[in-house]
């Protein structure tokens, strides 16, 4: 009985040791494979942290930017990002009279009135550091069309009905809703330092037409720089060419053709669908600059060139042709539609524009400049008697900015233009902090008047159905406008711009000799960019 408790006491005290040593290995590979499992996971977590990430940042200032930073979304390895765009501008103004004309016409100015001029949204990037884009569509103007007009003058085409009734010679419907205002892509590479673009844009015309519509001194551009723009440059062009820049110097070259989406009006195509054609060049040259003291002076010179004008057809009277070359514009503010200056269509073969371009910067001052001359030769399809010639105008304008406050506009070489001021920083009363404020003045005068005193004219038949003839006129009363402008602009961050201004327009010959007036605007615009 002994014997076989004591065989019983060691059988268990066998067993125990052998379970305890089985159980000590079990919890030892338990172990050593967590600590293999957590040496893993641990390496993928490294790995996780070394692998690069796309970074959302505010990008510092480049030459496509007008503001201080950007909220940009970068690729992980830097060479691709994407950057949103948005421009909202909102303007009022009320008009001193409603019919400034000695001879009034059919259309009235507002008393007061209000326009929401832009609001773009769109992005602008870059793909492998040597292709970009642009998409921004406007959904601003009238009707989300800022080419809508109406004038109040005659111009220098009169049809006329053998039996004595007169008849519109050409008509046109203007588009409604959205517009494209840039839709391109572009290569640097190994073209640089020039880029080679192409799509829809806003090519590159001359000095103002390069500044930024949020950089902008007033409401809007000056009348000369605007004629010069609009007859073969301007926002939603068709465009393809080079752009580019040293540390003195920018030039571009672009072929342009119709604004997109306004094609031939009816007329029956001979040739590229009816469209406009032409060329717009630029070259500028920046030979003294000084960050620190904002020196800069400035020289350029531009040229636009239409070889190929738009078709248009008389609707009244089909297959009757023209070519028609028109220079006209609003008195500088987009509230009421009237347009005073305008030559009215004038057949063509050819058009051109050419410009010179100065401007200085030192300290808080900026002052620029710009003279054109632009002409026209002429397509007659008749037989014209001596003294029908083609006709020449010219515009120039002088503005001036002086920043009271924050930092003055810098000169910014990707663009040959200046950019806005900036506020040291951003308005907060509490902090004594007042944001930009600068002072602004601008004088412009634009002559598109010829030969007022010929009595040369000629006449002819149109064909088709109708037995219509025309007369066409020497004389071209397109009518002298000079601005008189002053206001402040008030920036409380890099966002923000408030406008105001007061402009003083005169008007001479406007479709008639001695046909003068004089008024007054205040206007005031509401501004976000991003």
């Amino acid at each position: 009985m002994l014997r076989f408790r004591v065989t019983t006491l060691v059988c268990s005290a066998v067993g125990l040791v052998s379970y305890s040593a089985f159980a000590d290995k079990s919890v030892t590979d338990r172990l050593s494979h967590l600590e293999q499992r957590i040496h893993q996971q641990d390496e993928e977590i490294q790995a996780l942290k070394a692998t690069p990430l796309a970074k959302v940042t505010f990008k510092q200032e480049t030459p496509f930017l007008h503001q201080k930073t950007q909220p940009t979304i970068t690729s992980s390895d830097g060479k691709s990002s994407i950057w949103p765009i948005l421009l909202a501008q909102g303007d009022w103004a009320s008009y001193s009279k409603s019919q400034p004309l000695s001879m009034p016409g059919i259309d009235n100015l507002k008393s007061s009135g209000e326009n929401i001029r832009r609001a773009w949204i769109g992005f602008q990037g870059i793909i492998c550091t040597d292709f970009g884009y642009k998409i921004v569509m406007d959904f601003g103007g009238v009707n989300g069309n800022e080419t809508a007009q109406s004038f109040a003058g005659a111009n220098s085409l009169m049809t006329i009905n053998d039996g004595g009734n007169s008849i519109t010679p050409f008509t046109a419907t203007t588009g409604s809703g959205a517009n494209v205002q840039s839709a391109w892509i572009s290569y640097t590479g190994l073209l640089a330092p020039f880029t080679f673009r192409i799509g829809v844009m806003s090519t590159p015309a001359n000095l103002n037409d390069t500044t930024h519509p949020a950089d902008l001194l007033f409401n809007e551009r000056p009348t000369p720089a605007l004629l010069s723009r609009d007859l073969d440059a301007g926002e939603g062009r068709e465009s393809v060419g080079f752009i580019g820049n040293g540390k003195v110097w920018n030039a571009s070259l672009f072929y342009t053709g119709d604004t997109y989406g306004k094609g031939a009006f009816i007329a029956p195509a001979t040739g590229s669908g009816g469209a406009q054609q032409g060329l717009v060049g630029r070259l500028v040259v920046a030979p003294w600059q000084c960050p620190a003291t904002y020196l800069n002076v400035h020289l350029g010179g531009n040229f636009g060139y239409v070889f190929r004008p738009q078709e248009f057809t008389n609707t009244q009277n089909p297959g009757f042709t023209t070519f028609n070359i028109q220079f006209a514009d609003r008195p500088e503010l987009r509230v009421d539609n009237v347009t005073f200056v305008n030559t009215g269509p004038i057949d063509a073969q050819s058009a051109y524009s050419t410009g010179l371009e100065l401007a200085l910067s030192y300290g808080p001052v900026m002052i620029q400049g710009e003279s054109f001359w632009y002409g026209i030769s002429r397509n007659n399809p008749g037989t014209p008697v001596d003294g029908i010639t083609n006709p020449k105008f010219s515009g120039w304008y002088v503005e001036g900015s002086w920043t009271l406050l924050g930092e003055p506009r810098r000169y910014n070489i990707a663009t040959g233009s200046y950019t806005r001021p900036s506020p040291t920083k951003s308005f907060n009363p509490c902090c004594k902090d007042w944001g930009a404020w600068e002072i602004v003045g601008r004088y412009s005068s634009t002559d598109l008047d010829y030969d007022l005193n010929s009595t040369s004219k000629y006449k002819y038949k149109e064909p088709g159905i109708g037995n219509n003839s025309i007369t066409i006129s020497d004389a071209i009363f397109g009518g002298v406008q000079h601005i008189w402008s002053t206001g402040i602009n008030f920036y409380p961050n890099d966002v923000l711009k408030f406008m105001f201004a007061w402009q003083s327009v005169h008007l001479q010959n406007i479709g008639a000799i001695n046909n003068n007036g004089n008024y007054h605007t205040f206007e005031i615009r509401t501004q976000i960019s991003l």
